[in-house]
């Protein structure tokens, strides 16, 4: 087995003067160092500015960005989520669409059919750039520096997020559960941290 993975480049032969030791100093089969490497090389870890951008603070996390691709029948063309490897992003993935599924069609899928991509430091960081010149497009667009609000902008803002005239059942229920998650973090000073980095929704032509 070392030779083959050797052979298809997937494991660099100078790795194997450290991996793998043996079971009882690494409490590790030898195996599972060999899979962790092969992880680690496959899927590398993202540099200290980039997770920096990404999180909004400077971070040791080993967590990874990965783009699931979900059928059409969802509505969503894809959907970024957070997760530290490729298993733990792939059973968020299926969580994900789940519960996707019991929103839009009230039911759980028998079967489901998703694919899940690494995004690199390059896709990353593309990405990033174009959400910040996207933010401040907006912001100049609308001259959001300094602007006041006043009461009945506020209440249009109000009865716009209580429901959308194309899809107010989804608006309703996205301001049902943020309602929902403000009241448990207000009786038992719980934080939810939502592994869903953005949404990508399908548009809405008319053919």
């Amino acid at each position: 087995m070392l030779n083959e993975v050797v052979k298809n480049n997937i494991l660099p032969l100078d790795l194997l003067d450290y991996i793998p030791l043996k079971a009882k100093e690494a409490q590790k089969t030898r195996f599972d160092q060999l899979y962790d490497a092969v992880m680690c090389l496959a899927f590398p870890e993202y540099k200290e500015n980039t997770l920096e951008r990404l999180l909004g603070a400077s971070s040791k996390s080993l967590t990874k960005i990965w783009r699931v691709i979900i059928p059409d029948k969802y509505k969503i063309s894809s959907v970024l989520i957070r997760a530290d490897s490729y298993p733990q992003a792939f059973a968020r993935a299926c969580d994900y669409t789940c519960r996707v599924s019991l929103r839009i069609h009230q039911r759980i899928p028998n079967d489901l059919t998703i694919r899940v991509v690494f995004m690199s430091e390059k896709a990353l960081r593309r990405h990033l750039d174009i959400r910040w010149a996207n933010r401040v497009k907006k912001r100049k667009q609308l001259q959001l520096e300094g602007r006041e609000f006043t009461s009945k902008q506020i209440n249009g803002a109000r009865l716009i997020a209580l429901g959308d005239p194309n899809d107010s059942y989804h608006q309703i229920i996205k301001y049902s559960e943020s309602k929902d998650l403000q009241r448990i973090r207000e009786s038992s000073n719980k934080i939810r941290i939502s592994e869903v980095e953005s949404e990508a929704y399908k548009s809405r032509r008319k053919v």
